[in-house]
């Protein structure tokens, strides 16, 4: 079994460009809507070709609207892709999965929804995700030589 080496390890043997990461995140005012069980609300916009490292809930003013309303956190393929039915019944209440389900290529544009899973709520809460970009800057051709 050969090792090929490749030359400047760590130079000029690192791409220059490569996918970006970063946190979106957006505020949902449920207060503000007259929502039900079941009502999608699309929060976050992942465009096509974009991996999603992981994603979850932030309770910013927790629910009293007395319907045990729970929220879950998913996209177009996966109601409960990243957060299955949970309350949001406490301030400062974190809610996030890194499992088998993340991380998860978008390979079309799509969004992560938040679902009313069990009765209407009037939290606040974000929504936040951390993504990277693969559709650009990867190298297409190879940049390194091989001893």
């Amino acid at each position: 079994m050969a090792t090929y080496t490749i030359t400047g390890v760590g130079t000029t043997g690192f791409p220059a460009h490569g996918a970006g990461v970063r946190v979106i995140a957006e505020v949902v005012d449920f207060s503000n809507t007259t929502n039900a069980a079941s009502d999608v609300f699309e929060v976050l916009s992942i465009p096509a070709d974009t991996v999603v490292l992981g994603a979850g809930i932030n309770v910013i003013t927790a629910d009293s609207a007395g319907n045990s309303g729970t929220l879950a956190l998913g996209d177009g393929g996966d109601a409960d892709r990243y957060v299955a039915a949970s309350t949001v019944a406490a301030v400062a209440q974190e809610t996030a999965i890194f499992a088998t389900t993340v991380p998860y290529l978008n390979a079309s544009a799509d969004t992560i929804d938040l679902t009313v899973a069990t009765g209407a709520i009037n939290a606040v809460v974000r929504v936040w995700a951390i993504i990277a970009d693969c559709s650009g800057g990867v190298e297409t051709a190879q940049t390194v030589t091989f001893s």
